[in-house]
């Protein structure tokens, strides 16, 4: 009961045919994505920033620095 193990080869022929059934994204698309990871990449840092500075000043008040 011995599987076969797929081919893996690859051949330049293969990859242009792989690569022309991919759905590219339009320009419209990609500038949409971007725009979100943008957004949400400033959102996550405004809020580790905020988690920072009150999580020190929590330390400073313990310590009585």
């Amino acid at each position: 009961m011995s599987k076969e193990k797929k081919e893996r080869t690859y051949s330049p022929s293969k990859v242009f045919k792989e690569l022309k059934t991919v759905k590219w994204p339009t320009f419209k698309e990609l500038m949409s994505s971007s725009g979100l990871v943008i957004v949400f990449t400033v959102l996550f840092g405004l809020y580790f920033f905020v988690c920072e500075v009150l999580s020190s000043g929590l330390v400073k008040v313990i310590v009585g620095a």
